[in-house]
């Protein structure tokens, strides 16, 4: 009987020092321009950028599906540049110990131009309006439409670009890079470079550009023909294989 009593004891008092579930984190901070023309976005974790036009800020907000960590928000401005840093547990800008479940959602006026470095975690972009900078070093990069010259890099992980109406340079080191050129597209270049993955470039069948394709380890196939001072399309992998494939529907 005593042995029982003891035992209720100590899972009372277990119970008592853990104290009540944690509640989830939300997150709504919104950070003034200051005139700034530029943002620096440092983050690590999955994250939604989603340009507005009628956002005079940039407004922070998280998602919460069941677990967020501890979130710190850094902002400073250098001349036009104004540089944000969200940072998880001991300020540290490393993947978040034990984050899971959550987005941070990042709503950002459309003129503004960003150039985003992500540590660890998805990165979805609804719209490119200006002129971006993608860094992932640790995750999937996935662009909807890209309306403005976009340079996107993955160190691990796919970079997908839905429609693109300008220039687009990617670049994974262990990963496969997908695009879809828009039929109005009007850039000048196409660069898609892999270590280690497969290319593939959807095209409007009427597509006119100067091809540059090669794969160290693979195929390549393109069934259009080059042609010589249209813009340059740059597509070039160590290991993987290499495709062009022209849209019925243009």
């Amino acid at each position: 009987m005593k042995r029982a009593l003891l035992a209720i004891a100590l899972i009372a008092a277990c119970a008592s020092m853990s104290g009540p579930a944690a509640a989830a984190q939300s997150l709504d901070r919104d950070i003034s321009l200051q005139g700034a023309t530029t943002v620096r976005l440092n983050v690590s974790g999955p994250i939604h950028l989603i340009a507005s036009k009628g956002a005079g800020a940039i407004k922070l907000h998280v998602v919460d599906f069941g677990k967020t960590p501890p979130l710190t928000v850094r902002s400073s401005k250098t001349g036009r540049r104004l540089n944000v840093t969200v940072s998880g547990p001991s300020q540290s800008i490393l993947p978040f110990v034990g984050a899971s479940g959550y987005e941070l959602q990042v709503t950002y006026p459309a003129s503004l131009q960003l150039d985003v470095r992500q540590f660890a975690g998805s990165m979805h972009v609804d719209r490119v309006t200006a002129p971006m900078q993608l860094y992932n070093a640790n995750g999937p990069i996935a662009v909807d439409v890209a309306d403005s010259a976009l340079t996107a890099q993955a160190d691990l992980g796919d970079i997908t670009v839905g429609s693109a109406r300008g220039m687009v340079e990617l670049t994974c080191g262990t990963g496969n890079v997908t695009a879809t050129l828009d039929a109005g597209w009007r850039g000048n270049l196409v660069r898609m470079e892999a270590s280690k993955g497969n290319l593939t470039l959807h095209v409007p069948a009427r597509l006119r550009a100067n091809f540059d394709l090669t794969s160290g380890s693979g195929s390549v196939k393109n069934p259009l023909r080059s042609t010589p001072h249209a813009p340059l399309v740059f597509m070039l992998t160590e290991d993987g294989n290499v495709l062009v494939a022209p849209s019925d529907r243009s």
